[in-house]
């Protein structure tokens, strides 16, 4: 006997007492090893989100507002007097007349738009490859972005936006998902260790050369979707460029409506509604 209690029952508690302290021991290390560690990795992983996010959302923004203007200048003067077939296959050396019918100023005027239109796909596929391992679910800025980027996408590659019903007479082209990451993916550089989007200098040069390169191949793609546009009301693409220039600009004001000109924001309410 000691204190009133047998050597047995001083024996039970002590065994008690182990078994708690190893449970908590164990507990310890769970919480910290596992449910710690994990805390922290998620943590980490929605800091590189962030930091991923503020890294683009700048070329986002220029490269967004500059084809947001273009498209909107284009479905305001539909067809427009430069995407043709026949500028593009032009090659005036300088420019003659300050006027829209100057042939060096409308070839001009389709190569910066295929440009506009392949600098901000290009800066769209850095920014899914840098996020192609991380959990962009961790993130609500990320979140948002792919759901805006996502419409645009299907602006261009869904057949089934036309719900008329007699939607096999109207003209129509689509650039598919993976060419419009491929399109991005061309006219992508390496400087060093950092990666860009090559300038409009450097496109026109890939244009200008003889031999075959990703420049040239993919901005095919590009070239059957903006020539030749039909003033007829059975173009389909005209619709879908309105559909581009409203969720591009969904996708300024998300990024930052400070950035956007108020024209822009007063022909986006105007049409949003159509959408």
């Amino acid at each position: 006997m000691f204190l009133g209690l047998e050597i047995k029952t001083w024996l039970g508690l002590s065994v008690l007492g182990a078994i708690i302290s190893t449970i908590g021991a164990i507990f310890g290390i769970l919480l910290k090893e596992y449910f710690l560690s994990r805390s922290l990795e998620k943590w980490r992983q929605k800091q590189n989100l962030e930091k991923i996010y503020e890294k683009f959302r700048d070329p986002l923004i220029l490269s967004g507002h500059e084809l947001a203007s273009r498209t909107l200048e284009i479905i305001t003067h539909y067809p427009t007097v430069y995407l043709r077939r026949d500028v593009f296959n032009s090659n005036p050396k300088k420019q003659i007349k300050n006027s829209i019918d100057d042939p060096y100023f409308k070839r001009y005027k389709l190569i910066s738009t295929l440009y506009r239109m392949g600098s901000f796909l290009g800066w769209l596929e850095l920014y899914r490859q840098e996020i192609t391992f991380l959990r962009s679910s961790n993130s609500k800025h990320t979140i948002q972005l792919e759901r805006a980027v996502d419409r645009i996408r299907s602006d261009l590659a869904d057949g089934q936006l036309n719900q008329n019903e007699d939607w096999q007479l109207w003209k129509d082209t689509l650039v598919f998902r993976e060419e419009l990451r491929a399109i991005g993916e061309s006219l992508i550089e390496s400087k060093g260790s950092t990666r860009t989007v090559i300038g409009y200098g450097r496109f026109c040069e890939h244009l200008d050369e003889n031999d075959s390169n990703n420049v040239k191949h993919w901005l095919s793609v590009l070239l059957n979707f903006y020539l030749d546009l039909d003033e007829n009301n059975k173009d389909f693409r005209k619709i879908r460029l309105e559909r581009i220039f409203v969720h591009i600009i969904d996708l300024l004001l998300l990024l930052d409506r400070n950035s956007i000109d108020q024209r822009l924001i007063n022909e986006y309410e105007n049409r949003k509604p159509n959408i």
